[in-house]
């Protein structure tokens, strides 16, 4: 086990007020097994009416609304952790929806030949059959910001031939659902990255694979947890609507210190 400094700021500014804003943020990492959360907090401005929920995959969310106007939002989190360089995660049985497709992942006929090609060499142990999958995405697509958006589908990153981790996650979710795995997008923190990543855990035996198809590995004590869901749009940290400006800026700071 490792213990984990970290610290995640997100500060958005608008060129003329904005008012009733009404936001969720799924930004407090949870306890699983491989990482175990010791000291949390979060900070959130303007502060507005604040409550606290849970999404349908478990994931903790601070809902709120501020109705004053206001030109900038910023929400903060930070804690340390102790995380294990095991990539495996506890957790109960999967629900069938995780194997099926959703809209960011479903296949489109480039995808499925995709797979039928490289299933054919594919090992039968779980696994292995992961990694393999793993491989052939980071493979076949290069990095690439600005090349999609967070509306891209995997069809369409894959077609493309780019995009970022959100895209290499959707690929792979979608190769492993069709070949029978459960498995779920994660939305989390990792060492050197600086800014939220993304990437899959997949369901073997008992419990899941961490996997990260961007980097071609296993994730180890580099990487925190925050939400997890079929796809970006069930894991999404920030979401909100509010009325006035719909331009801005944003800036992200993160930092992990590994001990």
């Amino acid at each position: 086990m490792k213990t984990v400094n970290f610290k995640y700021q997100t500060k958005l500014a608008f060129p003329s007020p904005v008012f009733e804003h009404n936001f969720s943020l799924k930004i407090l990492p949870q306890n699983d097994g491989r990482q175990h959360i010791k000291k949390l907090s979060s900070h959130i401005e303007p502060l507005g009416v604040i409550w606290n929920a849970k999404d349908g995959f478990d994931n903790a969310v601070l809902c709120g609304h501020i109705e004053f106007p206001h030109k900038h939002f910023s929400f903060e989190v930070q804690g340390v952790a102790e995380v294990s360089d095991e990539p495996y995660v506890q957790g109960r049985e999967p629900e069938r929806i995780l194997l099926y497709p959703s809209e960011l992942t479903k296949p489109d006929n480039k995808l499925t030949d995709l797979y039928k090609e490289i299933e054919s060499s594919a090992p039968s142990d779980t696994l292995q059959r992961v990694q393999h999958f793993a491989h052939a995405v980071h493979s076949h697509i290069r990095y690439e910001r600005g090349a999609t958006t967070n509306a891209s589908t995997a069809s369409e990153a894959f077609s493309i031939g780019a995009g970022v981790c959100q895209d290499y996650a959707h690929i792979l979710l979608s190769l492993l659902r069709q070949s029978g795995i459960h498995c779920r997008y994660v939305a989390g923190l990792a060492s050197d990255y600086g800014e939220t990543h993304a990437w899959v855990e997949a369901w073997i035996a008992d419990r899941y694979l961490g996997i990260d198809p961007t980097r071609d590995k296993l994730i180890d004590e580099g990487y925190i947890a925050i939400s997890r869901g079929r796809d970006f749009e069930d894991a999404s940290v920030e979401r909100g609507v509010f009325k006035g400006s719909c331009t801005g800026t944003q800036t992200i700071e993160l930092s992990m210190e590994i001990r």
